[in-house]
């Protein structure tokens, strides 16, 4: 919230403009595509209104709606004002202050910065996907928040409140039926949706269930789940795939948004992820093997031998053309949601691993496939490199991907330039892979007590870090001394340990 104290020496009119950078020198408050101005008129009626030295009124206000920037800009455009004091009052999570991380690169120690500070600032109620523009509760950026506020806060129960607004209206009244809003509560009486971001909610709710164990809320979930799957029934083609999806088809802030029509294949490997979660979470397993069944069309029509392309279009004669399109984040869709693997796909998971990443577009290497974006292209591939041991590099990317955002705004990005949001509550999952991938805190079982310690081999010198598991912490650090890796932790009461050794040198623990 912004304060501010004047002195008012007579009828005025002020302008606090903001914004997260500076363009050419200045703040532009349309950048956002929104006016990042609070406007105060100020009147003096009264002789009484000059103080009593007559220099002045003194005036202290604050905004009525917080916002977020870096840079703050005053402009009185009439009268005379005395600025007397510029002031925050910060609206921001609590709960971060417990959990630590700190290595001995500074870059991602500053990235962690970074991160945290992006999340404390989108993780108040719900999560939200930043805190000016919209402040809004988006599915899809909640997969990744969630886990974060798992790590920094050691519970999920800002992920249940979130979840249950979805739980608590009888119904969505600008929605067709079955269809969940892709943004709640924050009705678009419009009658836009994204599909997508209703698969992503049930992708997310199966790691909902096993951070939080609240089976309940799970099984209340169950009839909206159903009928979101029934929305989509009427959409599938002959071969099982979703076809001519309807309303805002969005896969990422990239060219895949060009290909959505009229099959589009990145959009069915989120379904076929959708329908296994369903058939898991309610023990339906003809659900499970449909998604088996639409994985396996997905890896017939979609993959030309090379790559995987975006879409298909159906013809005036009702056959099925498949396109040339091609893009980055198809590709990584296609490992994420399993219709892929390096044993499967040697060749591509190679290019992919080590001919794409944050240089790829200066290397002029594959112009034909289309660049991945920050949201969501370049998290999945970090999660890939994670799933596939490659954890040096994921480090490395990481600095490339983070590094230059956390130095210029301390924040992380909606996109991979300062075109849109530069403090996105999605962009926080960075925290969760340094824990994760980095520090070596590779699971935690709250319900079994069982916490699993995975160290890789980095190139750090050490690192160290904690983070909350209900009211107790766990912390871990690790250091390389030669060909040994000398590892510490201290566990919550009644937990266990497993540790996984990958990082080449001798495992030396000491408690």
């Amino acid at each position: 919230f912004i304060g501010l104290k004047l002195r008012v020496q007579k009828p005025t009119r002020i302008f606090a403009i903001l914004d997260e950078i500076l363009q050419n020198g200045d703040v532009n408050f349309k950048r956002l595509g929104t006016i990042a101005a609070v406007t105060y008129d100020l009147h003096c009626h009264h002789a009484l209104d000059a103080g009593p030295d007559g220099t002045g009124r003194i005036l202290s206000l604050e905004s009525f709606e917080p916002y977020t920037f870096r840079y703050l800009k005053l402009i009185v455009p009439k009268g005379s004002v005395t600025i007397e004091d510029v002031y925050l009052r910060e609206y921001a999570n609590p709960e971060v202050d417990q959990a630590t991380f700190h290595s001995s690169d500074e870059r991602l120690n500053r990235i962690y910065q970074a991160g945290v500070e992006t999340f404390r600032q989108n993780a108040v109620d719900i999560f939200m996907d930043c805190p000016h523009r919209e402040r809004a509760g988006w599915l899809c950026d909640s997969y990744f928040t969630a886990r974060v506020a798992q790590d920094l806060s050691g519970h999920a129960t800002i992920e249940k409140n979130f979840y249950e607004n979805f739980l608590l209206p009888d119904s969505f009244p600008h929605l067709p039926e079955g269809m969940l809003p892709m943004c709640y509560p924050a009705d678009h009486n419009d009658s836009v949706f994204i599909p997508n971001w209703a698969m992503w909610f049930v992708v997310e709710l199966e790691e909902y269930l096993n951070r939080s164990h609240d089976r309940e809320m799970v099984d209340e979930l169950e009839p909206r789940v159903m009928a979101l799957i029934d929305y989509f029934r009427p959409f599938q083609n002959e071969d099982g795939l979703l076809e001519k999806l309807e309303s805002w088809i969005f896969i990422e802030w990239s060219a895949a948004n060009r290909f959505v029509q009229d099959v589009n294949y990145p959009s069915n490997m989120l379904f076929a992820k959708m329908l296994e979660t369903a058939g898991k979470l309610y023990s339906k397993p003809a659900l499970i093997r449909e998604a088996e069944n639409i994985r396996q069309v997905i890896r017939k029509q979609s993959f030309n031998g090379t790559f995987f392309v975006d879409n298909a279009i159906r013809q005036e004669d009702k056959t099925l053309t498949i396109t040339e399109n091609t893009t980055e984040v198809c590709q990584y869709f296609a490992f994420f949601f399993d219709i892929a693997s390096p044993e499967e796909c040697p060749e591509l998971w190679r290019k992919l691993s080590e001919e794409f990443g944050p240089d790829r577009q200066e290397s002029g290497l594959f112009p034909d496939v289309h660049p991945a974006n920050a949201f969501v292209g370049n998290y999945i591939r970090l999660e890939l490199l994670s799933r596939y041991g490659l954890q040096a590099q994921l480090l490395d990317e990481s600095i490339d991907y983070f590094d230059y955002m956390a130095k210029e705004t301390g924040t992380l990005w909606e996109n991979i330039g300062t075109y849109a949001s530069c403090n996105h509550g999605f962009a926080s999952h960075v925290v969760h892979l340094l824990y994760r991938d980095i520090l070596g805190i590779n699971s935690v079982n709250q319900k079994l007590s069982v916490i699993s310690f995975q160290f890789s081999a980095l190139p750090l010198e050490r690192c160290e870090g904690q983070i909350p598991i209900g009211d107790e912490l766990l912390k871990v650090g690790w250091e390389t001394k030669g060909d040994e890796l000398h590892v510490s932790y201290s566990l919550p009461d009644g937990f266990t340990v497993t540790i996984e050794n990958n990082s080449n040198l001798k495992l030396i623990v000491e408690k």
